[in-house]
């Protein structure tokens, strides 16, 4: 389910939120509204290789009708911290990231900016109550988005949202703070 609102006449910029199990897709055009939110379901995927290759598939779908101009990718977990996730878990998911990364950067020809989550949500004014323990961080995160967006969101036949609305909102998160962060040119600041 994407939303497509523009010709591809102008410069895109291209959000991500990679994961093993979906990933977030997030196109918005220089006046930050918004072009494409989608997702790829990877969890019926084989292994590693095949999730690599839908995404790959799905992004080179992406190019023929965007011109991406800058791509912004949600850092992947620096430090592990206890009763989040594994060892095993944060490996995978890096590994994931890094060859998702790499796939795009060759998909593109554009060198993606890897941007920290906490980071990305303080540049577009993204505040999470950590002690409000009612709802996750993912669904704080959405609940901030739907109203920022014209989108329709996704639904299960029990009229929830799909847990890929999460995914899609961070990975306009992302987007969002990346086209933020680039016009005031902290972008790549804490890089070395």
């Amino acid at each position: 389910m994407s939303l497509c609102l523009e010709s591809n006449s102008t410069s895109r910029f291209l959000g991500l939120d990679i994961s093993t199990s979906c990933t977030g897709i997030c196109i918005l055009n220089q006046d930050k509204e918004l072009v494409v939110l989608d997702n790829i379901r990877l969890d019926k995927c084989a292994d590693f290789f095949q999730k690599c290759v839908e995404v790959k598939k799905h992004l080179e779908d992406l190019k023929k009708d965007h011109l991406i101009q800058y791509i912004f990718i949600e850092q992947d977990l620096q430090a592990f911290r206890p009763g989040l996730s594994s060892a095993a878990t944060i490996n995978t998911l890096a590994r994931f990231n890094g060859a998702i990364t790499f796939i795009v950067y060759q998909t593109f020809n554009v060198r993606p900016d890897l941007i920290n989550v906490t980071k990305a949500r303080s540049a577009i004014g993204l505040k999470i109550d950590h002690k409000d323990k009612t709802r996750s961080t993912k669904q704080k995160v959405f609940d901030w988005v739907r109203p920022q967006i014209e989108f329709d969101w996704p639904l299960k036949k029990t009229g929830d949202y799909k847990a890929s609305c999460f995914d899609m909102s961070d990975a306009y998160v992302i987007c969002r703070a990346g086209i933020e962060l680039l016009q005031q040119g902290k972008l790549n600041e804490d890089e070395v």
